[in-house]
């Protein structure tokens, strides 16, 4: 999992006996701790020093208590009012009632960003507790490596649309290198549509299985390509920081993000110019006719569902996409687009 001065919201899916306590402290203790303190022998400096947890019971409280200066046990009704610059920790949703549904949506998806706050969610199940109308608000889907994971995987697999036969490969690769072993842990990375496994805890190890439309399996990276992902790690995440200032009163600027970071990550930035995300087109090669085509626009007309027709200029923007990426069906919702 990558670390980010960012909100980051995770969501775990856990069946009993499964280390889902060790892996929360473990996420906990990598994300949260503040300057000075230490978790399972991991020292860490970081700016999440409060703590509120939800369903968590009295046992792991006080385990959390040794290492946070501020602890506080909340309920749904409490979210809203948790302070900034907090870390908070849901555990057990099992059922959750329709308000307290809504209390947790604005929290991953309005609360977060807004209080610079990380939210770590544990489910048992995806349906009968609400949490399937959530997943796109989360930046990481997490699973044990137990088989009875298998048919929430593929439902969480089919909610972001991915391929019939890419969620077999992907589901065979989980049986294949998990075996319902402990420290083996599966996750689904919602802003890169990736599908991955770390193979010692969450944090060390990391392969990545598949990309979302892309090839089916995936390896470990060579160093070759690690050094080319650290060559243009920052560069993204200035156009990310870019983006999300364009944004920032759109109304749907979180699927807009999600659209964003799947483009940036697929494609080269450089094709990008960093002060007014454009991307030059040459409309003319043989005069040198350049056109700047918006990605900013191009997202906001892929979310809009006035079904207004996509200029040329769009649409080439549209196709040139296509090639290099996939985006999402749930993120397509303009119909003219939707039938190319």
């Amino acid at each position: 999992m990558r670390e980010t001065k960012h909100t980051k919201k995770v969501l775990l899916f856990f069946r009993a006996g499964t280390g889902k306590s060790t892996l929360l402290k473990n996420i906990v203790s990598k994300t949260c701790l503040q300057t000075g303190q230490e978790i399972e022998g991991t020292k860490k400096a970081k700016l999440f020093s409060n703590l509120y947890l939800l369903n968590v019971d009295r046992k792991d409280s006080l385990a959390y208590k040794k290492y946070f200066s501020y602890v506080k046990s909340i309920n749904f009704e409490q979210l809203p009012g948790t302070e900034k610059k907090a870390c908070i920790v849901v555990e057990d949703i099992i059922h959750i009632t329709k308000k307290e549904e809504v209390k947790l949506r604005n929290a991953i998806n309005y609360q977060a960003h807004h209080k610079v706050q990380k939210i770590i969610c544990a489910s048992h199940a995806i349906y009968k507790n609400q949490i399937y109308s959530l997943l796109a608000f989360f930046n990481f889907v997490i699973f044990t490596s137990a088989l009875s994971n298998v048919p929430t995987i593929r439902n969480v697999f089919n909610y972001f649309k991915v391929e019939a036969d890419q969620i077999t490969v992907w589901i065979e690769e989980y049986k294949k290198i998990g075996q319902g072993r402990h420290g083996i842990y599966f996750f689904f990375d919602c802003e890169k549509m990736t599908f991955n496994v770390s193979l010692n805890m969450l944090f060390k190890n990391i392969r990545c299985i598949g990309t979302l439309g892309g090839e089916k399996t995936g390896g470990l990276d060579s160093g070759g390509a690690a050094a080319a992902a650290a060559n243009t790690s920052s560069e993204i995440k200035f156009l990310q920081t870019r983006f999300e200032k364009f944004v920032s009163n759109f109304p749907l600027k979180n699927e807009a993000a999600s659209i964003f970071s799947i483009i940036i990550n697929c494609i080269n930035p450089k094709f990008v110019r960093p002060h007014d995300l454009t991307i030059i087109f040459f409309v003319d090669k043989s005069r040198r006719e350049k056109k700047l085509i918006s990605v900013v626009d191009y997202i906001n007309f892929l979310l809009s569902e006035e079904g207004e027709r996509p200029t040329p200029h769009l649409l080439a923007l549209h196709r040139f996409v296509q090639s290099f990426c996939y985006i999402p069906k749930i993120f397509v919702r303009n119909k003219f687009l939707v039938q190319i």
